[in-house]
């Protein structure tokens, strides 16, 4: 009997356990309930930035538009090539001096920007982003953003060494801004030289066609230009390095007006152009119009009233037939006297007088500096001058005479659409003396510039020290 309860007792314990179990899972389920599912949280309220993105979007698509074309938008850039994020690397610029003559722009810092082209910083004005291969450089304070086919077109008569225009020192700043704006040129410019000026009226180019702005032509330049106008022996368009002259071809090859005869400036401009250039800087001490023949019956006109004061200067005293052999007698006397007053300044270490003309040394401003400096030349006026004493400095008629300054406009707009697909931009400035007051040039020069695309400006010595004072404050 003992025996045989054993076997219920431990039934009777399995089946306690069990229950035991079993209650403290109902009371488990009980107190904590199912297990919670994966559930998305809410989402949140969009954000003012959001907001403005989704606007412009709506904005776009309702004007017409697509998301693609709106300015919040980014397109994909889909490429296999390993480089094809890769930015293109930037050409080494040389580091130039940019002056090589004494007193000009050394030590000139630069910047390059990003783009097609290369904005270099100057010494003398503002750099722009060159975009679209377009360089912004400043020539004499004057900021183009065209400066990759660029040619200057220099006046260097004895007319810009005269001492109302600053002399040899002001011609070295012009001289000195030519060779800085030339070493900042980047490898992928181009750029020409044309000098005009003298009695010869012949052009010289530092190169036939654009030279590529590399290392060595930008030497071969420097060298070029640094020997012009720097001495008194030595001046005008044969005291480069080199002279290399311009051909001109036939007007009818451009539809040019051959009867137009156009002024050194104006045949200087010309071979420019004929360079195919973006942009000219034309330097000019003067801006005449051109010439043609006059007409037989105005000819006459002005033959017959010239006979008649002949006449009257007989009736005087005065033999017309000998007044241009004694104005010239008188003009010889004064040259000579003025070079031995520049043969003493030059043996002092100053700087001589120079003149385009005799006739300039009697001119009131030259006599009152002829004055300071303790010299004198006085005016032989025997045998050339009218019965009320005033020298007679033109007796006779000119075959020619002048045109309206809307022809040389003309002549140069056939130019340009003649020799160049697209128009290049003219800027010019007219070197004047701080007294003088040429209106007619400032109006024709105004009237170029503007009909070019181009700036037009007024060059003083005084300008062209404040230009340099201001390149030494920003180094």
């Amino acid at each position: 009997m003992a025996g045989g309860g054993t076997p219920l007792l431990v039934s009777v314990g399995i089946h306690a356990v069990v229950l035991g179990l079993a209650g403290v899972y109902v009371v488990q389920e009980t107190l904590t309930g199912p297990k919670a599912g994966f559930e998305a949280a809410a989402p949140a309220e969009a954000t003012q930035a959001e907001r403005e993105v989704e606007h412009r979007l709506q904005v776009a698509r309702k004007g017409g538009g697509s998301a693609t074309n709106s300015p919040v938008s980014a397109q994909r850039i889909l490429s296999s090539a390993a480089n094809a994020l890769a930015l293109p690397a930037m050409p080494e610029l040389p580091i130039t001096g940019a002056s090589l003559f004494g007193g000009g722009f050394a030590g000139v810092g630069s910047g390059v920007g990003m783009g097609d082209g290369v904005g270099v910083a100057t010494g003398l004005g503002k750099t722009g982003l060159g975009g679209r291969g377009f360089v912004s450089l400043s020539f004499l304070g004057m900021t183009d953003q065209r400066m990759r086919k660029v040619v200057f077109v220099v006046d260097v008569s004895r007319d810009l060494m005269d001492i109302r225009k600053g002399g040899f020192k002001a011609f070295g700043i012009i001289r000195d801004e030519m060779v800085r704006l030339v070493s900042q040129l980047p490898p992928g410019a181009e750029f020409g030289v044309v000098l005009f000026g003298g009695a010869t009226g012949d052009l010289n180019l530092f190169a036939p066609q654009l030279a590529a702005a590399t290392v060595a032509n930008k030497e071969a330049f420097f060298a070029w230009i640094k020997t012009v106008n720097a001495q008194p022996e030595r001046l005008g368009t044969r005291s480069a390095g080199a002279f290399t002259a311009w051909r001109e071809r036939p007007a009818g090859e451009l539809g040019l007006d051959a009867s137009l005869l156009v002024p050194n400036w104006v045949k200087a401009t010309r071979a420019a152009l004929e360079m195919r250039p973006e942009t000219l800087f034309v330097i000019a001490g003067s801006a005449a119009s051109g010439l043609k023949q006059r007409s037989d019956e105005r000819l006459g006109v002005l033959e017959q009233r010239n006979d008649l004061r002949k006449d009257r200067l007989r009736r005087s005293g005065v033999d017309p037939e000998g007044v241009a052999k004694a104005r010239n007698a008188a003009l010889a006397k004064a040259r000579k006297q003025l070079n031995e007053i520049n043969a003493q300044l030059q043996a002092q270490g100053k700087s001589p007088y120079i003149v385009t003309e005799t006739k300039r040394v009697f001119q009131p401003d030259f006599q009152a500096e002829l004055k300071r400096s303790g010299f004198s030349i006085e005016l032989d006026t025997e045998g050339w001058s009218d019965p009320q004493g005033k020298p007679i400095w033109e007796l006779g008629v000119s075959p020619h005479e002048k045109t309206e300054f809307s022809a040389v406009i003309g002549y140069i707009a056939r130019l340009q659409a003649g020799l160049l697909r697209e128009r290049a931009t003219i800027n010019a400035f007219l070197f004047v003396g701080p007294e003088e007051k040429p209106k007619d040039p400032l109006d024709n020069l105004t009237a170029l510039t503007k009909r070019n695309g181009g700036k037009f400006e007024l060059l003083t010595a005084k300008r062209l020290e404040e230009l340099t004072e201001k390149a030494k404050r920003g180094r």
